[in-house]
């Protein structure tokens, strides 16, 4: 593996052939990744490392990632905004694809994402996109009571995981009623100690607050 010192090492493993010989252009494809670029509204200063990019189960896998950068994943499901752009590798802008998402159990954060073979991010940023759109839609079609939103819009200010029967002093059967719609709406989600939003409990939020920066 090419180590960080070497000022080729991130373009060297962008454009050099999948491992599996190229089964597929989102299967160990290389990438160039910035993990996280943003954590919160603060930009980072981690630079741009090279990695394996695999599209599996609606999730994205970065693994083999030079440096310190330990394998991560990002679920579609997660993402709250995403856009074109660019990152500077070895003094080369490189087309990228920025990520705002979840990076469980509550914090946002941005990931920008290169793969210099244009199928392979063609491939990838239609995917993303597609999925993405299709929460925009769902999320805009929910019909939710003014407590639920009530309840995402303080889930978002806690930003960590809460029990929800601390959040409501109501009888178990009322709270179970209010919360079960937003998991199986996937707004939701179980975390080790409670429960978070998730991207799309992001959206919903963002919509109600009309509050671009999130």
């Amino acid at each position: 593996m090419p180590s960080d010192s070497d000022a080729d090492a991130v373009r060297d493993r962008l454009v050099e052939q999948p491992a599996d010989g190229g089964e597929s252009p989102l299967t160990d494809a290389p990438a160039g990744v910035r993990h996280p670029a943003r954590r919160g509204g603060r930009v980072t200063d981690v630079p741009v490392v090279a990695a394996r990019l695999t599209l599996t189960d609606e999730t994205l896998l970065f693994r083999a990632a030079d440096g310190d950068l330990a394998d991560f994943d990002i679920r579609l499901a997660d993402i709250i905004y995403l856009r074109d752009g660019q990152q500077e590798v070895n003094g080369e802008p490189v087309e990228s694809l920025v990520l705002r998402h979840i990076d469980p159990p509550a914090d946002a954060v941005t990931t920008k994402v290169s793969l210099w073979d244009a199928d392979a991010h063609d491939r990838l940023t239609t995917v993303v996109t597609d999925y993405y759109r299709q929460h925009r839609e769902a999320v805009a079609e929910l019909e939710l009571s003014t407590q639920q939103l009530e309840v995402l819009v303080t889930a978002y200010s806690a930003g960590r995981e809460f029990d929800p029967a601390s959040m409501l002093p109501k009888a178990a059967d009322d709270i179970a009623a209010i919360f079960d719609p937003l998991r199986r709406a996937d707004l939701l989600r179980e975390g080790d100690t409670g429960v978070f939003l998730t991207g799309r409990g992001h959206m919903v939020v963002n919509e109600t607050l009309d509050d671009e920066t999130m």
